[in-house]
């Protein structure tokens, strides 16, 4: 079974060394199954700290999650 892996990566500022981390990242390529050029998680985070949100909907999408990945899993390579 496949595993899943998040990693985080701040871009160096560095035009050089943005490229190296860049090319590092097409490498990739074949394995990424999202990306995202903005800040979701800390977006999500302050979301479900704030006093109004209701906990099932975070209870809701993380079962979603759990489904998604399932079904991935379920397609043949």
């Amino acid at each position: 079974m496949s595993k899943y892996l998040t990693v985080v990566i701040r871009m160096p500022e560095d035009e050089e060394m943005n490229g190296h981390v860049s090319s590092a990242l097409e490498q990739l390529n074949p394995y990424i199954t999202g990306m995202s050029q903005e800040d979701e998680m800390t977006v999500l985070e302050l979301i479900e700290q704030h006093a109004d949100f209701e906990s099932h909907i975070a209870d809701e999408a993380r079962a979603k999650t759990a489904e998604l990945h399932a079904a991935t899993e379920a397609i043949p390579a």
